[in-house]
């Protein structure tokens, strides 16, 4: 198989180098990501400034533009004639859950290799940011890229979703230190978790009123309490699957206009 790899955290990132190394065992791997830290910025592109790109030791190749420009770059420019099987972003620093998923570059990326009619992948590592030192680290994006091969030799996922039009599969590793810990798979949907504290304000060392946004949800649910608001229920949402320690597999559809939308608004137009 052939894999196009990007993300949001930069070429630099623990993430990306432990997927990359991870899928190298049972794939070919390109790599181009951006040259810093994009998160946060969706699917954006860089259509008013020209981009260069910088191809690392590694083989990497980073690029001076978001997450969406790097795989919009790669797929018709640096590797127009390479038949990639999939794209996969990230491991992302931290969770990408919920709402999320429509400002995260790390989506955005899969996103727009899923426009361009290719499975696409997006993959998080919850806790991340938050959790252990740099060994510890390491440890823990090596078993969440090693979770990720296994979800791609064990199972069918990416021919499923070779048939299925315009969806990203947006994976969600929970925060736990070894693969043993981990309950299995879920399929989710998107949850809707509230924001904390959208916005923090501050005034800085000149006393300009500053501004730093934030998209910090408020306390999960024990995984105690997952489980028995769950017992009823078809689906976990994805922010309640991690929780209960299970891997969560978003399925996220877009360019979607729902027929009954259609129907209700047409109604208001006779």
């Amino acid at each position: 198989m052939k894999f196009l790899v990007s993300n949001d955290d930069g070429v630099h990132a623990p993430g990306l180098l432990a997927l990359a190394q991870a899928l190298s065992k049972v794939g070919e791997v390109m790599v181009v990501a951006p040259n810093n830290e994009q998160s946060g910025c969706g699917s954006a592109l860089s259509i008013s400034q020209p981009l260069y790109t910088h191809q690392l030791p590694s083989g990497f190749i980073a690029v001076n533009g978001s997450p969406a420009d790097c795989v919009y770059l790669a797929l018709h420019e640096l590797y127009q004639d390479t038949h990639f099987d999939c794209v996969i972003t990230g491991i992302n620093s931290g969770a990408n859950l919920g709402q999320d998923v429509l400002f995260s570059g790390t989506f955005g990326a899969a996103l727009t290799a899923q426009l361009f009619g290719l499975p696409a992948i997006a993959t998080s590592l919850v806790g991340a940011r938050m959790k252990g030192d740099g060994q510890d680290q390491t440890s823990r994006y090596q078993m969440a890229a090693d979770e990720i091969v296994k979800l791609l030799t064990e199972t069918s996922i990416v021919q499923a979703f070779k048939s299925l039009p315009y969806h990203v599969l947006n994976v969600n590793i929970p925060d736990v230190n070894d693969a043993d810990d981990i309950k299995g798979r879920k399929i989710t949907c998107l949850g809707h978790s509230q924001i904390a504290r959208p916005v923090h304000h501050m005034v800085d060392p000149r006393g300009r009123d500053a501004y730093w946004l934030s998209l910090r949800k408020q306390q999960y649910k024990s995984p105690s309490e997952i489980e028995d608001t769950q017992s009823s229920a078809t689906n976990m949402t994805d922010d309640q699957a991690v929780a209960a320690g299970y891997i969560s597999l978003s399925p996220v559809r877009l360019h979607h206009t729902p027929a009954d939308t259609l129907n209700r608004l047409s109604a208001l137009m006779l």
